[in-house]
């Protein structure tokens, strides 16, 4: 769940969840320790000190096609819920084999589509190793190698996660597998 959990975060600029109102985990097979699937209702507070709901949901051992490709219909979707949308975020952790984003507006009803497969806001206009902008075919770990490769280079990358981030992150999901009733960090013993 790590990666739709920092999606969620990202999204709305958020640290921690003002509160976890259930998690509900499966357990992996090959370790009992780890979540094979985890759904979580949480709440943030939005940026005009609002309430924002988000559902999170992710099962890591569901069938593959052909053992290569995720049934699409099962891919790691997040739901976020405002005073005035619900956005829902279908596959943005490998957006490069298909995603969308529909943005249903809770006064109208209307639900509108956003695709994007190349470049971004953020890349759109910088030269990066495959040319400007990139490739639509990158995944989400490509455009993080561009984003290392920079730093190593000595230049200012398009985008970076500070490492007070990355602590941030991790408190989240020891949060997480608490209230899962899972081995979170603090009950870890070193090896």
């Amino acid at each position: 769940m790590t990666y739709a959990l920092s999606f969620t975060r990202y999204a709305l600029r958020a640290r921690h969840p003002k509160a976890i109102n259930s998690v509900t985990a499966r357990v992996s097979s090959d370790d009992p320790r780890v979540d094979a699937a985890m759904y979580a209702y949480l709440t943030f507070v939005g940026p005009q000190d609002t309430e924002v709901h988000s559902q999170i949901y992710t099962d890591m051992e569901r069938q593959w096609v052909v053992g290569v490709v995720p049934r699409f219909w099962e891919l790691p979707s997040i739901e976020v819920e405002t005073e005035r949308a619900i956005i829902f975020f279908y596959n943005a952790m490998m957006p490069h084999l298909y995603h969308y984003i529909s943005v249903t507006d809770k006064t109208t009803g209307q639900t509108r589509y956003h695709k994007q497969y190349k470049g971004g806001p953020l890349w759109g206009n910088v030269t990066t190793t495959g040319g400007k902008g990139g490739s639509s075919h990158w995944s989400t770990y490509r455009w993080q190698l561009e984003a290392f490769v920079d730093a190593v280079r000595g230049k200012t990358p398009t985008y970076w996660i500070p490492g007070e981030d990355s602590i941030c992150q991790m408190e989240c999901i020891d949060a997480l597998y608490q209230a899962a009733g899972l081995p979170h960090l603090g009950c870890v013993e070193s090896a």
